[in-house]
């Protein structure tokens, strides 16, 4: 079974290029549209929605998707939500720990908290951060996070924070099992990082060979702590767009502007694309599955079993679609496209069978590489002599 999700960062239907061109008429009209095609995805058949967090960008207007997750929590009755993720270097921990705990009773447990280290510096510069303390914050929130987690009462005395005993209300209720956290991550470290905290795993942007190797490592590290490595545990973010046949979705998105280019500040630093991994793979054909819903389904189906993931989160607003585009889009998605991926078996030996076999191979190519170049060398010596 694969699971679909919906992400947003609510961008406005005409993309800016400064902040100054954002009108109150037209910010109030891009809410309004994301509340009612989100509250819709329910009837349409996704399982939830998610939200990346960013600041200070004209086209992503969802600096706080807690909010954006408590208004669509009263307009559903099924629907699932999390972040993809909140980005705890921007936040003070203890805070952050209540709210989650707070959404996980106004939803009745249908929220699930997401975190993420943000891509790169800029946004924590601009807020008033030193770029050198983004990640360790990051990682101080992380520490505060798994303590409050707990229940229990929280201690933790570090450059960033400096709390003794503290009392976190609301208090969260620890699950039997694995604590429903998600974290975004890019790398196999970081990937056994999050394994071995018992979290669940996202990850994008990159080949689904590479995506692949990631979970794998994912797995490896969870088997050896004695937690899940189950397909529902990991999620693949890709960029989706569906329209009734290929030639309408082509058409469609070739029609709309990138928001790559976009995702830029006024002062000329890069949000998503500050991050040189991520700008090796903006442009990566495997991050797009777009065409009628057995052309998406397939590729879904695919990359999913190819990597053992078990959820996938279909980025909607990756371009300027306009509104009524986007509407059949969900509709076609929640409605054609879901059915088929949640009928679909992922099996987590097969893709780390499936990981193996394609590191081997490259291993192999390599060492005929290296054996080709020694015997060329070796030939023109002889030729020499």
């Amino acid at each position: 079974m694969i699971e679909s999700w919906g992400f947003y960062i609510m961008t406005p239907e005409d993309y800016v290029s400064s902040a100054a061109e954002l009108t109150r008429e037209n910010q109030e009209e891009a809410f309004a549209h994301w509340l009612e095609i989100l509250t819709r995805t329910e009837e349409w058949g996704f399982d939830g929605v998610t939200f990346a967090e960013h600041h200070f960008l004209p086209n992503s207007m969802v600096p706080s998707p807690h909010i954006a997750i408590a208004a669509l929590i009263a307009k559903t009755d099924r629907l699932r939500f999390s972040t993809a993720g909140s980005v705890l270097s921007l936040h003070h921990g203890w805070r952050y720990a209540a709210e989650i705990a707070m959404l996980r009773y106004l939803s009745k447990g249908r929220f699930e908290p997401g975190i993420a280290p943000g891509s790169g510096s800029a946004e924590a510069v601009m807020a008033g951060f030193r770029a050198e303390d983004a990640r360790p914050r990051y990682e101080s929130g992380v520490e505060l996070l798994q303590r409050a987690l707990t229940g229990e009462h929280v201690t933790l005395h570090d450059e960033f924070h400096n709390v003794e005993n503290l009392d976190i209300v609301p208090r969260w209720e620890p699950h039997t099992g694995q604590e429903p956290v998600w974290a975004t991550v890019l790398s196999p470290e970081s990937a056994a990082k999050t394994a071995e905290r018992g979290w669940k795993l996202l990850t994008g942007w990159m080949p689904t060979e590479v995506a692949g190797t990631v979970a794998a490592r994912y797995r490896e590290a969870a088997r050896a702590c004695g937690h899940s490595d189950d397909p529902s545990m990991l999620g693949l973010r890709r960029r989706v767009f569906v329209a009734e046949t290929d030639s309408e979705a082509q058409e469609k998105f070739e029609a709309a502007q990138d928001l790559m280019p976009m995702l830029m500040n006024r002062d000329g630093s890069q949000m998503e694309l500050a991050d040189p991994k991520i700008r090796a793979m903006v442009h990566n054909p495997e991050d797009f599955a777009i065409g009628s819903p057995e052309t998406v389904a397939e590729k879904l189906i695919d990359q999913c079993q190819s990597g053992g993931f078990g959820t996938i989160f279909a980025w909607a607003d990756f371009a300027s679609f306009r509104w009524s585009d986007l509407a059949r889009s969900h509709e076609l998605f929640g409605t054609r496209v879901a059915p088929q991926l949640r009928a679909a078996h992922v099996d987590p030996a097969a893709a780390d069978a499936r990981v193996s076999a394609a590191s081997q191979a490259r291993t192999a190519a390599a060492n005929d590489v290296r054996q080709n170049m020694y015997a060329t060398t070796a030939a023109n010596v002889r030729h020499k002599s």
